[in-house]
């Protein structure tokens, strides 16, 4: 039985190296080799090796260089800021992804020390990124600690739709 997507994709890939029928193994011995293959692959990719930079996993979605694959001839977008306005939103959003994905990994690892430094770094660069943009350009969810004070100031500036005239 496959518990989850890593199983079936390893079942997939190594199909070609099945035995016959006459040397099938048990199917619950099959998923615990799977399950430790992947352990393994998971557990050696936290390393700065494994683990793509931020920009790159933000603009493929993917921070894990070895479950990333891509579609045919597909590159990811590159995104070019035009301004520091958008420059210090892609800070925002990239550190914020990166530790987003290192967070849902942990939740299938719990114990990868490594996983979980690099994530409080990530937690660290996004909370200064975000201070850094909201400081600069206003608040940028109604969660901002400068939404405190009076008068409220959430819609104070122009919306991003209205345009910068």
């Amino acid at each position: 039985m496959m518990n989850d997507y890593m199983d079936y994709f390893n079942y997939i890939s190594n199909l070609n190296a099945m035995p016959n029928n006459s040397q099938m193994i048990n199917p619950n011995q099959m998923q615990t080799q799977a399950q430790n293959i992947v352990q393994n692959q998971m557990n050696s990719q936290t390393n700065t090796k494994g683990l793509a930079e931020p920009y790159e996993g933000f603009t493929r979605g993917n921070m894990f260089d070895n479950l990333y694959y891509e579609y045919k001839n597909y590159r990811s977008q590159e995104l070019n800021p035009k301004n520091d306005k958008e420059y210090a939103k892609l800070l925002v959003q990239m550190y914020g992804f990166a530790a987003h994905d290192l967070g849902l990994y942990l939740d299938v690892n719990p114990n990868d020390t490594n996983a979980i430094r690099q994530r409080a770094e990530y937690i660290r660069m996004y909370n200064e990124a975000l201070a850094q943009y909201e400081n600069n350009y206003g608040p940028i969810t109604q969660n901002s600690t400068m939404l405190e004070a009076t008068p409220w100031a959430w819609d104070t500036k122009k919306w991003p739709w209205e345009g910068t005239k």
